[in-house]
């Protein structure tokens, strides 16, 4: 049975859909909604409209029929429980993972939310209309959920993570070479489980820069 809870279980898996839900709640506690089924078979998590599914062998069934009625903009979980629920309706795209400690000695330009947004504002990368992206990048900034890595007018690179891994939640380069130094300069902030969630075409980057290829996930979004 799906339920409504204000309390989710604890989570400590190296996977973008846990890292997702873990960080909504600690950062949106208060406005974003949360949902597990039978506890543990399933957790769920959404914030503007936009849901995240952890499947932990999942009752698909009843998943299926909530995610009608509750009918958000958006789902993202692994590819598999969203070719279950939608059927091939959904971009997929790649999940890698790095376990190994990044070290730089570059340091990272301060910027501001507008800085930011412009450098992240790239092909291939899909931001939100600026006003969100401004509240979300202050709010977990301030909150010590997100670190981010910038040289103004060659790259960036944003980070959040759940204390137990962190997922690259955005990266950009302005000039050759400079992709891999925002990955750097972010990773090195920390010494955990590193995830990206990436196009099929980007991966050999990740692959290049130690990451390895562990899962694929996805986005199904709601016709207009």
């Amino acid at each position: 049975m799906i339920s409504l809870v204000n309390e989710i279980p604890k989570l400590s898996l190296p996977l973008a859909e846990v890292v997702k839900i873990n960080c909504a709640y600690n950062s949106y506690h208060d406005a974003a909604l949360f949902w597990t089924q039978d506890e543990t078979r399933a957790v769920i998590s959404m914030l503007d409209g936009n849901m995240v599914i952890y499947n932990n062998n999942a009752d698909i069934d009843e998943l299926r029929e909530f995610v009608g009625v509750i009918s958000p903009s958006s789902v993202f979980s692994d590819a598999k429980t969203l070719l279950t629920l939608f059927g091939d309706s959904f971009h997929e795209v790649c999940v890698v993972k790095c376990d190994k400690k990044f070290y730089c000695d570059n340091i990272s330009d301060n910027v501001n939310s507008s800085e930011m947004y412009k450098l992240l504002n790239v092909e291939g990368l899909s931001l939100p209309p600026y006003e969100f992206f401004a509240v979300d990048f202050c709010h977990r900034l301030n909150h010590g959920e997100l670190k981010y890595f910038a040289k103004k007018d060659l790259c960036a690179a944003i980070g959040i993570s759940d204390g137990q891994a962190v997922l690259v939640n955005g990266i950009a380069s302005h000039q050759k070479g400079m992709g891999t130094a925002a990955l750097e300069g972010l990773l090195s902030q920390y010494d955990i489980t590193a995830i990206a969630v990436c196009e099929k075409e980007v991966m050999p980057f990740y692959l290049k820069n130690n990451f390895k290829h562990v899962y694929n996930a996805g986005y199904w979004r709601k016709n207009p």
